[in-house]
């Protein structure tokens, strides 16, 4: 798909979801709850943005895939390194 009216389709359909994701946000903060909100565009970046209870946007960061997964590793090797280090406590 590409030209004028697949651009025009693209623009419309993306601002319904973002009137829902930013109804769904609101709700949150009316809540008053602090809310992280990670979204993905399409397979090689994902954005992060952390909202207080104020409503106040207070962290924004755009990831690469290849961070993300960093990341993830990183997050599943101190997982089972502390676990690792429990079991051995344990049998000490």
């Amino acid at each position: 798909m590409s030209g004028k009216k697949a651009v025009d389709k693209v623009s419309k359909g993306l601002t319904s979801l973002i009137d829902e994701f930013s109804s769904a946000v609101k709700e949150i903060v009316n809540a008053g709850e602090t809310t992280v909100v990670e979204l993905a565009v399409g397979s090689s970046r994902v954005i992060k943005a952390a909202i207080n209870a104020t409503g106040e946007v207070t962290k924004i960061t755009v990831e690469t895939a290849s961070n993300v997964v960093g990341a993830v590793s990183e997050g599943v090797v101190k997982a089972v390194s502390s676990k690792a280090r429990a079991k051995k406590n344990e049998e000490e």
